[in-house]
């Protein structure tokens, strides 16, 4: 697995929880997010790295 992820994401009508969801997927993979960056009221760029307890 990449040491980084870097993935786009739009919330669409669902909102942030399902932004929550896909975080907690990901941290399930073995990712921890590190940054979020807002591209628009509805759209994201989340950046997430290995976790250093699964490297």
């Amino acid at each position: 697995m990449p040491e980084y992820l870097v993935e786009p994401f739009d919330t669409g009508p669902v909102g942030l929880k399902n932004m929550q969801a896909f975080i907690n997927e990901k941290a399930a993979e073995g990712y921890e997010l590190q940054q979020v960056i807002e591209r628009s009221m509805c759209q994201w760029v989340l950046i997430f790295r290995r976790g250093a307890d699964r490297a």
